[in-house]
């Protein structure tokens, strides 16, 4: 009767030992999967932050500089309304960006970087951040003719 009330104990405490341990490994996946989400989100921020910008940039033509400062101004307000839209949030920070319009071109590249804070630091890497930068380029759309 001992020999088998042992048996039972000690299969009883094995499954408890496999549960926690199972328990752990679950809970290490699930945290890392909230970053790879949070990374996602970030980069597809980025990207469709750079898209705006371009956009918004190539409504101008590039004949003079001060079509040059219009663009600038034009990206730098699809990057307020960016950081207005964001509330504020700490996973997605918007760190800069570059505005490239040669004089004369028909096209206008914007690159946007920003950093991505991980929700939950990776212990082991030590990092706790990426910076993302993604580039879109964009036809220059307005190209006035004065008139004859």
């Amino acid at each position: 009767m001992k020999a088998s009330s042992i048996t039972k104990r000690t299969k009883h405490g094995s499954s408890l030992i496999e549960t926690v341990v199972g328990s752990i490994f679950i809970v290490i996946i699930a945290l890392f999967l909230v970053d790879v989400a949070a990374i996602v989100i970030c980069q597809t921020q980025n990207d469709a932050l750079a898209k705006h910008c371009a956009r918004a940039a190539s409504n101008f033509p590039n004949k003079t500089v001060a079509d040059q400062a219009l663009q600038k101004s034009a990206v730098d307000d699809v990057i307020n309304q960016f950081k207005a839209s964001n509330g504020g949030s700490k996973i997605c920070v918007y760190l800069d960006n570059i505005v490239q319009s040669p004089l004369n071109s028909a096209q206008v590249l914007v690159v946007t970087r920003v950093e991505c804070n991980f929700p939950v630091p990776i212990p082991l890497v030590g990092t706790s951040y990426i910076t993302m930068k993604s580039e879109a380029t964009e036809p220059v759309v307005a190209d006035v003719i004065p008139p004859i």
